[in-house]
């Protein structure tokens, strides 16, 4: 199994402060246009926070569903073009999701019949299935919410997954990992996470945009630059991503910082 290596392409502050554990990320669609979707626990009505992919420009932002408060994970559904979340604390046994473009609740289910999970955290969804994380547990369900099946991995501490091509992406907090699994659990390969150790909160793996349009660093103001720099579409990424041209954002909460980069082998 690999071990890889984090290739940080740019950072951005936390657009709200956080007040403690639950925040989450997800790459959307809002009409036809990507963007980075952040929300974190505030202790007050939290707000969902869009961001542009490859600078800290924020689109706009919007409060979280009616009574929604407790949001500690979210996946994009590339089917329906809607966000679904995962929840922690008071509603730890429900999942629900909502349009971005007008952050109004479409459905829910109340999963208390048959889940285990003592505090669910990090949530992922691909349009097929969705993941919950709790500890070192990973829950998978149908899309309709009829659980197909759980697994632990031994020695992690799940708090954040995304979604990933042919795959799902985890981040381990107690071993500051990025780990990447197959559609059976299999650990394919694993990555040091960015920032302070014990920080990784989120993680989201851009599943949304054409990689091959996006330079490897973008410019301050998120324009491409001219051709043969790093700025610019059509020059090769340097060092190679592992696999093909990817893009992960980590939320790290001790260092209140989303890190943007990709990963790379040895």
């Amino acid at each position: 199994m690999p071990v890889l290596r984090f290739e940080q392409t740019h950072q951005c502050p936390f657009p709200v402060t956080t007040t403690g554990a639950g925040t989450a990320l997800t790459v959307c669609e809002v009409g036809n246009d990507p963007m980075l979707a952040f929300l974190t626990q505030t202790g007050y009505d939290d707000e969902i926070v869009y961001l542009a992919l490859g600078c800290c420009v924020e689109y706009f932002r919007q409060p979280t569903p009616v009574n929604r408060e407790v949001i500690s994970g979210m996946g994009f559904n590339p089917i329906t073009k809607k966000i679904w979340c995962g929840c922690t604390t008071s509603q730890r046994n429900e999942v629900f999701s909502f349009d971005p473009a007008t952050g109004q609740e479409v459905a829910a289910f109340d999963l208390s019949a048959d889940s285990t999970l003592s505090l669910p955290g990090g949530f992922a969804t691909n349009g097929l299935f969705f993941v919950r994380a709790s500890g070192s547990n990973l829950e998978l369900r149908s899309m309709a919410g009829v659980k197909l099946g759980q697994i632990q991995f031994p020695g992690r501490s799940i708090g954040a997954i995304s979604q990933s091509p042919w795959s799902w992406t985890f981040g381990d907090r107690v071993n500051n990992e990025i780990v990447v699994i197959n559609p059976f659990g299999a650990e394919v390969a694993t990555a040091p996470a960015p920032g302070s150790a014990t920080g990784l909160q989120a993680i989201a793996y851009d599943t949304v945009s054409d990689m091959s349009a996006h330079p490897q660093v973008w410019q301050p103001d998120c324009t491409i630059g001219d051709p043969g720099t790093i700025h610019h579409p059509d020059t090769p990424w340097n060092p190679t991503p592992w696999q093909f041209r990817h893009r992960l954002y980590v939320a790290n909460e001790t260092d209140q910082m989303i890190y943007a980069g990709y990963l790379t082998e040895f």
